[in-house]
């Protein structure tokens, strides 16, 4: 793996989704087929993530993060509507469980103290998403 941290945008695949949001090649077709099977790979599990932080900011929950710059978020918040927001929700609620995801298992060997870290920030993502659909 490339770029690594704790934070939703400090991975390459995340990165990756945000270049896709930018030129306007990103679907949530990918996300989709990932959330139908029973696991979720990394690269799946880290677009989930960062796609938790783009739907809070569409949702005007928060200010879009300096990796969203090039992201014209009033625009994808027309786009996104109530079953993008849910299959975001889904996805990202099995990343930060312990038999979910292969992301969750590479924390875990990452060591406990990178693990708590890394689900600490998630799980505040997605508790705020949980939060603001069921507004």
């Amino acid at each position: 793996m490339g770029a690594w941290g704790s934070g939703p945008f400090e991975n390459d695949d995340a990165l990756d989704a945000v270049d896709a949001l930018v030129d306007g090649s990103f679907t949530l077709d990918e996300l989709r087929d990932a959330v139908a099977g029973d696991y979720l790979e990394a690269p799946e599990g880290s677009i989930a993530l960062a796609l938790v932080e783009v739907a809070l900011a569409a949702l005007g929950r928060i200010d879009p993060a300096a990796e969203l710059d090039e992201v014209d978020i009033r625009l994808l918040a027309t786009q996104f509507d109530d079953a993008a927001y849910e299959l975001i929700l889904a996805a990202a609620e099995r990343v930060v469980q312990p038999d979910g995801s292969e992301l969750y298992e590479l924390w875990e060997e990452a060591g406990d103290d990178e693990l708590a870290e890394w689900r600490t920030i998630a799980v505040s993502s997605v508790d705020a998403l949980r939060a603001a659909i069921a507004e």
